[in-house]
């Protein structure tokens, strides 16, 4: 268990280093594109709109996944709130898990079906589909496997709280 929460620890430190790159290659690429509009230098940047695409898609994935590790996706707890620390609450939370997974298995299942079906280059880079197509795997792989810890820390809340008697 100890080795899972350590790489765990260092996928999510992986994760939130890539995605503050792709923020900052972003940013870089926009202010470049802003400045080069007000200069006489004539150069095609049309590869730029590809790259802050791509730089898009990885970000809103891999910040995806962060989120759901932590847990901070948005929710409404209204119920969370009024019945905490209750069984049915127990229970909403191991279903609620239980949806994710199956949601994010499809997730997953069809973004890797889509990803290996991808044969035709891009438009102006003429780089493989499957680089862009990469985030929403990996993006989806990594949510399918926290919403399956989810149900397991789900699981083993609701049988803690039946042996207590709560």
């Amino acid at each position: 268990m100890q080795f899972l929460k350590k790489l765990d620890e260092i996928i999510a430190a992986i994760l939130k280093v890539v995605v503050v790159a792709c923020l900052g290659l972003i940013a870089f690429i926009l202010l470049f594109r802003v400045i080069i509009r007000f200069t006489p230098i004539n150069i095609s940047l049309s590869w730029t709109d590809e790259v802050v695409e791509w730089s898009m898609a990885y970000m809103i994935f891999l910040t995806s996944a962060l989120i759901m590790r932590d847990g901070s996706h948005f929710r409404v707890d209204l119920l969370q709130q009024k019945f905490k620390n209750t069984i049915f609450i127990r229970v909403l939370n191991l279903l609620i898990a239980i949806f994710d997974a199956v949601f994010f298995g499809v997730f997953f299942y069809y973004a890797f079906d889509l990803f290996t079906k991808a044969k035709a280059p891009t438009i102006i880079l003429r780089a493989p589909r499957q680089v862009p197509y990469a985030s929403i795997v990996t993006g989806g792989l990594l949510l399918f496997i926290y919403s399956i810890r989810d149900i397991v820390i789900s699981f083993k809340e609701l049988r803690r709280s039946k042996m207590e008697g709560k």
